[in-house]
């Protein structure tokens, strides 16, 4: 087996299920949701160029 990146990519959870939004973005270390925002501020995060039309 060899060492360095391709030896320690696999098997990491790096996100889990978030408390606010439910979905499975969640950021383990930095404990902020990548979908809602839910960690890093009071209000959901949201783009108005995300809206449907």
């Amino acid at each position: 087996m060899s060492k360095g990146t391709p030896s320690s990519a696999g098997g990491k959870i790096v996100h889990f299920r978030c408390r606010r939004c439910g979905r499975h973005s969640f950021h383990r270390q930095r404990r902020v949701c990548s979908s809602c925002g839910f960690g890093r501020t009071a209000h959901l995060r949201r783009y108005d160029w995300a809206k449907l039309r």
